[in-house]
């Protein structure tokens, strides 16, 4: 006998901002489901800065309503701090049917902190979306079970897109490849979810350098996924990481009569400067400006904040040094490794400056990290030498700086241009699909071009990435400061050229050359 119990499944979140992932849950649950019921938050308990106004709750209307989704206002109405539980006792007495309540893998290791859970288990089962780079803790769903807390797994997984990501984005001006046009138009008109735009703004202002502010983002984006790591906040991290640079053009003699900056190499005064720009101009929290203060050199008895800010600047993708992938891999497996690590690393570098402070921190972690093992390097990470703490490293003298240093190359104008023809040509030779050059105009300070192809497969998808990779570095001796890396769709950054590589299905999702296009921009590439 068939069933007829109607399945709803419930998708709360701050949706701030509504995003391409958003839409590609919603439509899986679709097929998954009788009903959906997408339901924006007033304020989430966990995200404390989710804007609490109707605007969130128009443009899920228009992104996600269908003939089986239909868009609640009922916690945008309530208003205050939403709770699932109290949502969950709205819609049972409301709605005939099975309620499931959708999370991501990420909400299992603290589901059974959820308000009122043992009421909540009775009312709903929880159904788990997979998220990329968060493993579903085998140990947790069986303690959950074992309270009797219902839990299914979706037959799907959710996209590697993160709204934080989306609004450092926006801030930073890159291109919206999240964000559905609805969405975007709110975002240009209304100036909508750009809670950090002022503090990039505010780099501009004081004068660093493009390079400087790529490197920038590449912090903030790492700040912002270590932050989610080590349970600490996103919003404070993404804050710090983006003001840690911003005294870097700075004169120090502007500030001698303002803080006390003796005690710090050259090199490193812009570290101080900045936190007190900083609190002065942005009135941060102290923890923030502590972190800021700590990125360059570090210390001993450092915060969680501290430590998220030092291995973002120090791994963010942009940096290009031997163990960087190793050194991104400890930040996953022990925090206080990665730093000892990171440590040794940055200050036996030919450019490091040993000083008090950043000696006083080596130590501190050699001490804390006393027994531990490193573990070998992933099969993803290149070889690395496992360095041995040293004794008495604060006897140590500092290296000499080589007089000549290889310059870093910057292409000119008419070499990005060719680096884009080029990257082209090797895509089409390739059998890419679709080869696109999209001129930039001045649209955005992030690059000049964009190349755009399409593949058949995800597999193609990686493999045209190698060729191409290695094609510009055989040319030009070039790699891309930042690889984007999802199973549909390869962004490579370089700087004035960014690659995008799509399966078919993931090109036509997206569309970037209808959000670029100003009609006469987009040259297709021709054998």
């Amino acid at each position: 006998m068939k069933n007829n119990i109607t399945k709803i499944a419930i998708f709360g979140g701050s949706f701030n901002p509504p995003h391409y992932g958003h839409v590609d849950i919603v439509k899986n649950l679709e097929k998954n489901f009788d009903r959906v019921i997408v339901m924006p938050s007033y304020i989430s308990p966990f995200k404390q800065d989710s804007q609490g106004d109707t605007a969130r709750y128009t443009l899920c209307k228009k992104v996600f309503a269908s003939q089986k989704t239909e868009v609640s206002r009922y916690e945008i109405a309530k208003k205050g701090v939403s709770y699932s539980v109290d949502t969950a006792a709205y819609l049972a007495k409301r709605i005939e049917g099975q309620l499931y309540w959708v999370i991501g893998s990420e909400e299992i290791n603290r589901l059974d902190c959820w308000r009122d859970i043992d009421k909540l288990k009775t009312l709903v089962t929880f159904y788990v979306v997979k998220r990329p780079n968060y493993k579903i803790d085998e140990n947790a769903l069986k303690a959950l079970k074992k309270r009797k807390i219902k839990i299914k797994l979706a037959p799907f997984s959710g996209l590697d897109i993160s709204s934080t990501e989306t609004k450092i984005d926006i801030a930073f001006g890159r291109p919206n490849k999240y964000l559905p046009s609805v969405v975007y138009d709110a975002v240009v008109k209304k100036g909508m979810f750009n809670p950090y735009g002022k503090y990039v703004q505010a780099l501009y202002r004081y004068g660093l350098t493009s390079k400087r502010i790529r490197h920038t983002h590449g912090t903030a984006v790492r700040g912002m996924e270590l932050a989610k790591m080590y349970g600490a906040s996103v919003n404070d991290a993404v804050i710090a990481c983006i003001l840690h640079d911003i005294a870097k053009t700075e004169n120090p003699n502007k500030y001698a009569d303002k803080i006390d900056i003796s005690e710090y190499p050259q090199d490193t005064v812009h570290a101080p400067i900045g936190a007190y720009i900083a609190q002065q101009e942005f009135g941060v929290s102290d923890e923030i400006a502590q972190a800021i203060r700590l990125h360059s050199m570090a210390d001993a008895d450092m915060t969680v904040l501290d430590e998220i800010v030092y291995l973002a600047d120090k791994t963010e993708r942009g940096r290009a040094y031997k163990t960087l992938d190793y050194v991104r891999y400890l930040c996953e497996v022990d925090r206080e490794l990665a730093m000892q690590y990171a440590l040794n690393e940055i200050n036996s570098l030919e450019w490091a400056e040993h000083n008090e402070f950043s000696l006083r921190a080596i130590n501190y972690y050699e001490h804390i990290c006393h027994g531990k093992e490193y573990p070998a390097a992933p099969e993803y990470a290149p070889a690395v030498e496992i360095p041995l703490p040293e004794a008495n490293v604060e006897h140590e003298q500092p290296q000499q700086k080589p007089e000549n240093r290889k310059k870093e190359f910057v292409p000119s104008g008419d070499e990005i241009k060719d680096i884009a023809t080029v990257a082209a040509g090797e895509l089409s030779l390739h059998k890419a699909r679709n080869v696109d050059i999209v001129s930039l105009n001045g649209k955005t300070i992030v690059a000049d071009y964009f190349v755009i192809a399409s593949a058949s497969s995800s597999t193609a998808v990686k493999a045209l990435m190698g060729y191409v990779e290695d094609k510009l570095t055989k040319q030009f001796g070039i790699n891309p400061t930042k690889r984007d890396i999802n199973t549909e769709w390869i962004a490579l950054d370089y700087g004035g050229v960014i690659i995008h590589i799509f399966t078919d299905k993931m090109r036509e999702f997206y569309n970037i050359e209808r959000l670029w296009s100003d009609g006469n921009n987009i040259e297709r590439y021709e054998d």
